[in-house]
């Protein structure tokens, strides 16, 4: 089996489903993997499961996306000799070909199409389910036990010895890897995390200077951050000595009441 469907096959295992895999039909086409969920002695579900996966091109890059979406449900479900393989091993089991779910997994499906696309699939019966999830649910909870399965060996090393290096984490999120508008939704979804907040409290005042310079504030947001957001009816006092003692700040401030006092008006002045 190829790597996407070994990840898929371990999924579902996982989720308590006897797999059957490498199904043929009578030309040595191959079906995909049949998934039986069994309640006590009886197949309780039977999942027709094919796998789409492409890390460079994907359904929403063709012309026409309703014409794919029934050539591949045509080609992978409802293709004949694809129908009789798995009937056949459906009756193996004692089961009824009406209890069959279709299930499509898919790789890389853009944001904006992939309502429009999960819809045109469900129209035909067929679920669909990205094989980042997947991924994700798979790596999320791999222990350190051995696993003899050399696909799902690597995803463990890459687990625990590469993601949970932070250095090396780090060079992945900001190498060519990731685009600018990836990098950052990723910061956005982190700093979501009430855990990595807390851990600002170990900022060191360097990292959070570069953060800030970075940030591209105009000064009346940050103004008002400071006073909505950051700053309390105890902390402002304090705030605002601190930043009179700035000597840079106490020029600008001095060069301002001077300003404003030479502009009052006469009536004022008297």
């Amino acid at each position: 089996m190829s790597a996407e469907k070994e990840i898929v096959n371990y999924w579902y295992n996982k989720q308590g489903l006897f797999t059957v895999n490498n199904i043929k039909t009578s030309n040595n086409r191959d079906c995909g993997i049949l998934a039986l969920k069994f309640d006590k002695d009886e197949v309780d579900e039977v999942v027709h499961v094919e796998v789409s996966c492409s890390i460079t091109s994907n359904i929403s890059e063709t012309t026409n996306p309703n014409k794919s979406v029934g050539r591949i449900v045509e080609e992978k479900f409802e293709n004949k000799d694809v129908q009789d393989a798995v009937g056949n091993y459906i009756r193996q089991f004692s089961a009824s070909k009406h209890n069959l779910k279709k299930v499509l997994v898919l790789g890389a499906v853009p944001k904006s199409k992939k309502a429009g696309i999960i819809k045109k699939f469900g129209e035909k019966n067929v679920e669909v389910v990205e094989f980042d999830s997947i991924l994700y649910d798979v790596l999320e909870k791999l222990d350190t036990q051995y696993y003899k399965n050399d696909v799902i060996r690597t995803l463990q090393l890459t687990r625990h010895l590469l993601l949970g290096d932070p250095v090396k984490l780090a060079k992945l999120i900001a190498n060519d890897t990731f685009t600018s508008a990836s990098r950052k939704e990723f910061l956005s979804n982190i700093l979501d995390k009430g855990e990595i907040l807390k851990e600002f409290k170990k900022t060191n005042v360097e990292r959070l200077t570069a953060i800030m310079k970075n940030a591209s504030l105009k000064p009346q947001e940050l103004a008002r951050m400071l006073e909505h957001d950051v700053l309390n009816r105890r902390t402002r006092k304090s705030f605002l000595d601190s930043l009179n003692e700035q000597e840079k700040i106490r020029r600008v401030v001095s060069k301002i009441t001077k300003k404003r006092k030479s502009e009052m008006s006469l009536e004022k002045f008297i």
